[in-house]
Order: structure tokens, then sequence, then C-alpha cells
């Protein structure tokens, strides 16, 4: 039964971006019994199944947050001022609804991948070949809506990011992120190779640095700025943390510089769209993050503890709107979902949310030993956190979930390489069992 487990993962994984990203309704309910028919799969397996402590805390966090989430909704509190009078916080009093189905369905997907992970030492590998499939598939779509002149996410009619490649996503950062994630894949597997040279590495493992390029191109046409300086530092950030043996670090550090700005060069002159987009951020007429995020801060500021409940960002920023800010665009988030989830929950609660990433982390990176896994967890993490503060798109299920399940999956074969270690220098260790007779 594990590899039916092993497939609803994998599953995931490709469906989540066909899916439109996999945040609509449908698309979650979809993922979600993806995620319990391997649940099921993983319980019908012979012998108990291993759950840790970290699955443990995960849960209690999740059920933390869906905890305050009602009781943000609940009629306990004082009658509330403007722009509502109601005895609760929550702008939307049903949505929690859809926030605890994401994140009970996040928690199940994490968990299924622990679980998993401990039966299967290699999990992490098989997740970044799916990654590459998966990016392999929008690809083929992009370039063949491009190919063809179809304006389409292949759902509905584009309405936006006409002359930009999204795929089956509605969105060119989503879909640019994406391949980001497919390249920092491609660079891990890459660095699977234990060939002695260079030439011979190339020769066993070039094909993944092919398909690297391929997703870089794909990333351009999508001109998405964001996406774009993610993939860079990432990819810079893996190979800086994964040294060769015969290499000298300086020598190194000067032809990854070099090999960063061939890269923008090439950028300006195969897109000089993308170029375009980024001297737009001297426009104020065009830009309006800074209103954005200035209308966030007031909102914030009024309510600092309790914050205005799931849903309600839209709303907020409807009420606290700049001046400078387009009243006409359709605000549902501020960009930034930190900003985003401190209107939501308040401050102290993403305080404590932030405390409790940052120990996650920093207890994966101890745990894990490896350099080229350390270097892939350690770029997947910083483009996370890139892709946090300048826009939304990073929670689709199509974006965190391969983000969620390279993580866990590197940490269970760590953690299954730690217990391992202890019993092979205990047996090392022991003494033959004594002969009766010779003691006789």
């Amino acid at each position: 039964m594990l590899w039916l487990a092993q497939t609803c993962l994998m599953a995931q994984i490709i469906l989540a971006p066909l899916l439109l990203g996999g945040l609509r309704p449908w698309a979650l309910a979809l993922l979600a019994i993806l995620t319990g028919i391997g649940m099921l799969a993983i319980c019908l397996r012979p012998g108990p199944a291993q759950i840790g402590k970290h699955l443990l805390f995960l849960w209690i966090g999740i059920a933390a947050l869906i905890g305050w989430a009602i009781l943000q909704s609940l009629p306990i509190w004082p009658v509330q001022a403007y722009p509502f009078n109601a005895p609760h916080v929550a702008l939307a009093p049903h949505g929690w609804l859809n926030m605890a189905t994401y994140l009970i369905w996040l928690g199940g997907a994490a968990s299924l991948t622990a679980l998993v992970g401990r039966l299967n030492n290699h999990l992490n590998i098989t997740i970044a070949r799916t990654i590459v499939i998966t990016c392999a598939v929008q690809v083929a779509l992009g370039a063949g809506a491009d190919l063809m002149g179809w304006q389409t996410t292949f759902w509905f009619a584009k309405q936006a990011h006409l002359s930009d490649w999204t795929g089956s996503f509605a969105n060119r950062t989503a879909f640019g992120n994406l391949m980001a994630f497919g390249i920092l894949a491609c660079l891990f597997l890459y660095d699977q190779s234990r060939a002695p040279s260079t030439s011979k590495r190339l020769d066993q493992a070039g094909g993944w640095l092919a398909i690297a390029v391929l997703f870089a191109a794909a990333l351009v046409h999508s001109h998405s700025r964001l996406a774009f300086v993610m993939a860079l530092v990432g990819g810079a950030l893996f190979i800086i943390l994964t040294p060769r043996a015969n290499g000298q670090s300086i020598k190194r550090l000067i032809v990854i510089a070099l090999g960063i700005i061939a890269t923008i060069t090439i950028a300006i002159l195969a897109s000089p769209e993308l170029f375009t987009r980024f001297t737009d951020l001297a426009r104020n007429d065009l830009i309006q993050r800074d209103d954005l995020w200035i209308t966030a801060l007031h909102a914030i500021a009024e309510r600092p503890l309790t914050g205005w409940g799931a849903d309600s960002v839209g709303l907020v920023i409807a009420h606290f709107a700049t001046p400078d800010l387009n009243a006409n665009a359709h605000w549902f988030s501020t960009h930034n979902l930190w900003l985003d989830g401190a209107i939501v929950f308040g401050v102290p609660v993403m305080l404590i949310l932030l405390a409790a990433l940052t120990l996650a982390i920093k207890t994966v990176l101890a745990t894990c030993q490896q350099p080229d896994t350390r270097a892939l967890l350690i770029a997947l993490f910083v483009m996370a956190m890139l892709g946090s503060m300048g826009d939304w798109v990073m929670v689709m299920p199509a974006l965190i979930l391969p983000m969620v399940m390279l993580g866990m999956a590197s940490f269970e074969a760590a953690a299954a390489a730690h217990r391992a270690a202890p019993a092979r220098g205990d047996h090392a260790g022991q003494s033959p069992v004594p002969d009766r007779k010779a003691l006789r």
C-alpha cells in the first residue's frame, strides 16, 4: 500500500497546477480526497504507523489557528465600532470554514509526506522529479497556447496577463514561481550525480541542466519580476552552499557572480518586456504596493491584537484605502502574506507563528547534515520568504505543497539516518557472545 500513498502525494503535485493552482474550493476538495486515500493506504499497511512528535506539534498549531478564527467569529465580544456594529470581530463570520479546510488539507498532506518518508528514505528525490514533471507539463501548456495564439488558462479566457505565459494558472507570478522551484529541483537532481569529474557529471546528469534552462526560458516568458528574483537568489544560494572538493571558494564565487550577470543580460536581451516591467517599478501611477501596504498598516494599527478575521482583507483594504490607492481594483490581498496574516489574525498570533516557523526551520536544518539537502532546504526557505513578502500566490497548493513535501521528506530521511547511526555503532562495538564450552 506504500506505492498507493506515494502515488496520491505525487498526483497532488501534478494536479494542483492543472486545477488553477488548487486554491478553488472544488480543487481543494479533489486534493483532499487524494490525501485521504493516501492516509487510508498507510493505515491499511501491516504494523502500526509511527507518528513523530513534530506532527503532533503541527496539528496543535493548526488547531490553535482554527480555534482562534472560530473565536473571532463568535458573538462573545463587546459590540465593535464602525465599520460594523456586531458582537464579533470577524468581518466575515463564516470565513473561518474555508481557512479551516485549507489548513486541515495542508496538515494532512504534510502528515502523509512524513509517514511515507519514514518508509522511503529517497522520497525527496522522487518529489524533486515530480516537480520537474509538473513544470514540464506547464511549459508545454504555456508554449502551446503561445504558439497557437490562445488567450486562455485552459479553464477560461484570460482577462489579464495576455502576453504572458501562465500555463493552466490564471497568474503569471504563480507560473513563474513554479518554474523557479523546477529550476531548483533540477539543480538538486544534477547534484545527486557522484561522478568524480565535471565532464563525467555532465555526461551522466547534464540533462537536468538542460531542463533547467528550458524552465528558465519559460520563467522569462512569464514576465514575472518576483519569480525571476526568486530563481536567481535560490539558484545562486544552492550552488554556493554545495561546494566542490577540488574547487576554490573565491573562484567559485567569482564564477557564480559572473553567471548571475550573464543570466540577467541574456534575460534582458531575450525578453525586453521583463526589463520594462522592472523599470515600471519607478512609476507611481502603475505600482501601488506602497499605498497598499500603508493601507494594511493602518488597518493593523486599528486592531493590532484581535485582527479582523478570515476573509476580511478585501473589506479592510476597501475601508482603509489611502487616497492614492486605486479604488476600482479588486484588492483581495495586500500582496504580502505577513501583512495579510496580521490583518486576519492580529499581531500577537503572527509573532507566535513566526517564532514557530523559525524554530521548525532551525530544527530541520540542524537535523539535515548532507550538504546538498541543506542547500536545497535553505534555498527553498529563502525563496519562500521572498515569495511571501512579494505576492499572495505562495499560499496556492501548487506552490506551497512542493515546499512542504520537500522539507518534510528531507527531515524524515535525515531523522531516519540519525536513528540508524547509533544502532550501527552499538552493534559494531559489542563483543561476541562467549562460547559456553570454552568457559567450562
